[in-house]
């Protein structure tokens, strides 16, 4: 094997047409193929090229790469789920209990001292609006990270996605959702509901849920953020 050399934009081009060709959509597969077909390649000389590109076809074939590509889904969603949930312990932790019980305290009072639904609404969108912030800046990030990948395969046919950020953003929006099907199904059910006495409970209950889930969320981002691309 020779010393490493500088492959020739032709020889990128086919590395990148035959990568395409794989239907890969998960940017971090897509760049461990690619980084391990130009480390390989890059210790041969021109005539062996096309052998040794034949050679790693063989290998990293569509099947074995989806397969990468699905362990790395998988895992990634029980990767996030379990960094969630490890941030959220923390903060029942004697280190972060003031700043646990500020939270109780300042929603409870809020909640108690309400006067309508509109207040309490405004209560339960507070986490949300602050989700929906996080969810514009996160997907902001991640499309400047992702738009070198972006570029390198151009014309690929078909979106290239984080498989780490996408787990990320699922549970950004998820409460979003939910929030909407929680506030309408009930006008529709019961048109004619009125205010029951533990409502205020109920929002304070449901707002300290939903803060303690927006900003463990925006922890776990700002973790993976250091090693993923996300």
């Amino acid at each position: 094997m020779m010393d490493r050399r500088i492959l020739s934009p032709e020889e990128l081009n086919r590395i990148q047409k035959a990568i395409a060709f794989k239907d890969l959509t998960s940017a971090e597969i897509l760049m461990e193929v690619y980084d391990h077909y130009l480390s390989h390649l890059q210790g041969f000389s021109e005539e062996e090229f096309s052998q040794e590109l034949f050679e790693l076809e063989q290998k990293f074939t569509y099947g074995y790469c989806h397969a990468l590509q699905a362990t790395l889904n998988k895992n990634a969603k029980s990767d996030i789920g379990k960094t969630q949930w490890m941030v959220i312990k923390k903060y029942f932790c004697a280190s972060r209990w003031l700043f646990l019980v500020g939270i109780l305290v300042i929603v409870f009072y809020v909640s108690t001292n309400a006067r309508g639904k509109e207040e309490l609404a405004i209560l339960l969108l507070s986490p949300l609006i602050l989700l929906v912030i996080g969810n514009i800046a996160f997907s902001y990030q991640n499309f400047k990270k992702l738009k070198p990948i972006k570029r390198t395969f151009k014309g690929i046919g078909f979106s290239i996605y984080s498989s780490l950020a996408r787990p990320i953003s699922e549970r950004m929006y998820l409460p979003v959702l939910m929030a909407q099907v929680i506030v309408f199904v009930p006008k529709i059910a019961f048109p004619d509901l009125g205010y029951p006495p533990f409502l205020s409970a109920v929002a304070g209950i449901i707002t300290v849920l939903l803060t303690l889930y927006t900003i463990s969320l925006l922890e776990v981002w700002k973790i993976k953020s250091k090693t993923a691309l996300i």
